[in-house]
């Protein structure tokens, strides 16, 4: 029965599928990252967090209610949403007044300071992977040949410890991994909550910009990944 279950969740119209697509071409990435400047990577890693659920979603292989994309219930949603976002802003705000956050490049590097907007931008692919992780989870755990109570709830816990690899690669500085885990961690928050992906764009979006940080790329290449700073 296992053995059916996971084969099934390997065909292209089925999460699983998607998942352990998102997985290789991760590895691919990783791989390859030495060969690659930083910015190009960068716009590697923006392609993959956001192509790979798109193309899902348009195939038919994800859901994008469980998504946050659709059949929103925004008079709920945005009462709650706000509360929670509100709530994690002034947390935030402690924290940045509290912690010390290393803004130094830490690198010789030349670095390149991406503006606004494409911050908001890399923000929203990034949660917009998030949110596929808990949704293609979501899913698996309800097709699971046993059921599994509040499959919702573990699902987004279970995505959030997928993501953890990828944000210890991504990031080089204790600092920008322990900043980049407690964005993800309030957004599952405020998702489990709302199931709101646009709303927790905004918060993704904003968090960074309370703490303080700034994406950039290095101009020049090496084996390093870009930084936050």
């Amino acid at each position: 029965m296992f053995t059916d279950w996971l084969l099934a969740q390997l065909h292209w119209q089925r999460p699983g599928f998607w998942l352990l697509l998102s997985l290789i071409s991760s590895l691919l990435l990783l791989s390859l990252s030495w060969r690659l400047p930083a910015e190009r990577r960068y716009h590697l890693r923006l392609a993959r967090w956001f192509l790979i659920p798109y193309i899902g979603l348009i195939a038919g292989g994800l859901s994008p209610r469980l998504m946050g994309l659709t059949q929103l219930d925004w008079v709920a949603g945005l009462s709650l949403g706000i509360a929670i976002i509100f709530a994690i802003w002034v947390l935030l705000l402690l924290i940045r007044a509290t912690v010390h956050i290393d803004e130094a490049p830490g690198e010789d590097q030349p670095l390149r300071s991406f503006t606004l907007l494409e911050q908001i931008i890399q923000a929203g692919a990034q949660e917009f992977h998030w949110a596929f992780l808990r949704a293609a989870s979501w899913e698996v755990l309800l097709a699971a040949p046993r059921a599994i109570e509040a499959p919702g709830y573990w699902a987004i816990w279970l995505a959030s410890l997928l993501a953890l690899p990828g944000i210890y690669v991504q990031y080089t500085r204790t600092s920008q991994r322990l900043i980049t885990g407690v964005i993800l961690m309030t957004t599952a928050i405020l998702f489990y909550y709302t199931r709101n992906f646009w709303l927790c764009w905004l918060l993704h979006a904003t968090s960074q910009l309370l703490l303080g940080q700034r994406w950039s790329a290095e101009k020049t290449t090496g084996p390093h990944t870009g930084n936050f700073r």
